[in-house]
C-alpha cells in the first residue's frame, strides 16, 4: 500500500471535519487495527487545533497543508502553516504527575507525544512544518 495525497484547509474550527473525513477516505482501504486509525485521528485533530488557536495573531483566513503517506511500515502527516514559528519538540511537557489544573497548558501536545513514534519541526519558507510519524505494529 502506497498513499501519498495532500488536503489544504482554511484555519477554522470547522475545517477539522473535513479533515478528518479526509484521513478516513485515505485510510479506510488500510487493514491498520482501530487503535492505529483513532491514533491517527487524535494526532491530527489536535496538531490541527493547536495551530488554529495559537499560531495567528490576526482574525484573518489563512490556509493549513495537510499531507498524508503512508506504506506498509506507517503512516506520516505532515502540517505546514504560515503562523508563528512554534517548534513543539522543545516545548517541555508537563510534568506527568501535575494535576490538569497545575498545567498551564501543553495536554494536546502531550498527547501528541504519547501516540506518534516520531515528531519533527522545521521552520522553512516562513511555514511550520510538523511532521507526525506512527508506525504500524508489527
Amino acid at each position: 500500500m502506497g498513499i501519498q495525497e495532500t488536503l489544504v484547509i482554511d484555519n477554522e474550527p470547522l475545517e477539522l471535519g473535513r479533515a478528518a473525513n479526509w484521513l478516513d477516505s485515505l485510510v479506510g482501504e488500510a487493514a491498520w487495527s482501530p487503535r492505529m486509525l483513532a491514533t491517527l485521528h487524535v494526532a491530527l485533530e489536535e496538531a490541527l487545533t493547536n495551530i488554529m488557536l495559537h499560531a495567528y495573531r490576526d482574525l484573518e483566513t489563512h490556509k493549513i497543508e495537510i499531507r498524508f503517506s503512508a506504506d506498509g511500515s506507517g503512516a506520516t502527516l505532515e502540517l505546514l502553516d504560515d503562523g508563528c514559528p512554534f517548534d513543539p519538540t522543545h516545548h517541555e511537557p508537563p510534568p506527568a504527575n501535575a494535576s490538569v489544573q497545575d498545567r498551564p497548558g501543553g495536554l494536546g501536545l502531550a498527547f501528541i507525544r504519547r501516540l506518534m513514534d516520531e515528531i519533527t519541526y522545521q521552520r522553512m519558507d516562513g511555514r511550520n512544518h510538523l511532521t507526525l510519524r506512527k508506525s504500524v505494529p508489527p
